[in-house]
């Protein structure tokens, strides 16, 4: 079913950039856990989405947004996870 509204297809486009992060995320999980180069498989993932999007782009420009968007996303996602470690190995308080 397609949206109708404005709302409708902001929460559909918000549904999907978080359903391929969980997606991804699984699949670094499985290749962690199968003992994978994960230098080799990072790099092969980041390779064949970057061919995607600069297959799906209408242009370089949208392309190179859409990617400073997610380097920008990863910095932040990154710093958190570091915060939240440091947080609870000192600490008996649930954060």
């Amino acid at each position: 079913m397609k949206p109708s509204s404005l709302q409708e297809v902001e929460d559909e486009i918000k549904d999907d950039f978080f359903w391929s992060m969980e997606c991804a995320h699984e699949l670094i999980q499985e290749m962690t856990a199968n003992d994978m180069n994960m230098g080799a498989a990072i790099g092969g993932m980041l390779t064949q989405t970057l061919t995607a999007l600069m297959s799906l782009a209408p242009d370089n420009d949208t392309a190179m947004k859409v990617l400073s968007s997610c380097i920008h996303n990863a910095t932040v996602n990154a710093e958190e996870m570091q915060i939240k470690q440091q947080n609870h190995r000192g600490s008996d308080e649930i954060h």
